[in-house]
């Protein structure tokens, strides 16, 4: 199965180059709501507003997400995550990449479908006690224990507004990582489970990145944006003619197929023009 990650046109050059791909933390997502439905009632020792608190905190940095999704022609999704139809869609077969693996993450690709839902359960989830909400702090919760309500409702719930993203996610958790959230080091760290990671920031945000050395085989497919795949918006973009032919041509000799895409005039819809053979 290929899923798909939008992303700059700077960011796609550094995932080929690589052969990696970034997982992020809750706190730094665009959304506030993000692990907050968890349901808790009123009849434990600590209020649902406290308890909720209390475990978006404990999940918030202990685990990382990474944010697939299952179509590469969503305009709004170009508009809001690809760099205004400026970047890069890349896909990935998430098997290749073992991104399926239970053993090493919490949540694997194919538990990780995200549900979005109109209105927030109430009252449906007991509220943990104080011992429970510091033994799932101080836990490495898995999927398949008997936490996973935990992770899911954590982690693969979002508000119906947010439907349009088709979103499936891969979860990790990162408290055996040698290096910290706020800590300024960066560099390679081999997990428990046998995978690569590298930790590296953001540039203009400062938020820590953490990265999963994936084959280079698992990447199968690249969507140029339509402003990219049309040299007016280039120069915007800071690349230049023979920067973006040169970039084009290793991609393609990757034995990746490249798509340029574009607008279909007779409807809403985005098109992708397939462009090896050009």
């Amino acid at each position: 199965m290929i899923l798909y990650k939008y992303v700059s046109f700077k960011t796609a050059k550094d995932i080929l180059e690589s052969s990696s791909i970034g997982f992020t933390c809750v706190e730094d997502f665009n959304d506030p709501f993000e692990s907050t439905n968890f349901g808790f009632s009123d009849d434990g020792d600590v209020s649902p507003r406290l308890g909720t608190r209390a475990c978006k905190n404990n999940f918030s940095r202990k685990y990382s997400v990474l944010s697939l999704t299952r179509n590469p022609l969503n305009s709004l999704m170009w508009s809001h995550y690809g760099d205004s139809h400026r970047g890069v869609v890349i896909g990935i077969d998430v098997k290749e990449a073992q991104l399926d693996s239970e053993n090493t993450f919490s949540i694997p690709i194919q538990f990780g479908e995200v549900t979005y839902i109109k209105t927030k359960p109430q009252g449906d989830n007991s509220v943990p006690t104080i011992a429970h909400l510091d033994l799932i702090g101080r836990s490495t919760l898995s999927y398949s224990s008997h936490y996973n309500n935990f992770l899911k409702r954590a982690f693969l719930y979002k508000s119906l507004e947010w439907g349009y993203e088709e979103e499936v996610r891969v979860i990790k958790n990162i408290t055996d990582f040698n290096f910290s959230y706020h800590g300024s080091d960066e560099g390679e760290f081999n997990a428990s489970s046998g995978e690569v990671w590298y930790k590296k920031r953001i540039e203009h945000l400062g938020q820590p990145l953490y990265c999963l050395s994936i084959p280079k085989s698992s990447i199968k497919e690249i969507y140029l944006g339509q402003k990219v795949n049309h040299n007016a918006s280039r120069i915007d973009n800071g690349i230049t003619e023979a920067q973006f032919n040169e970039t084009l041509s290793a991609w393609k000799n990757k034995n990746i197929k490249v798509f340029g895409c574009d607008i279909d005039f007779s409807n809403w819809n985005m098109i992708a023009n397939f462009l090896n053979e050009s």
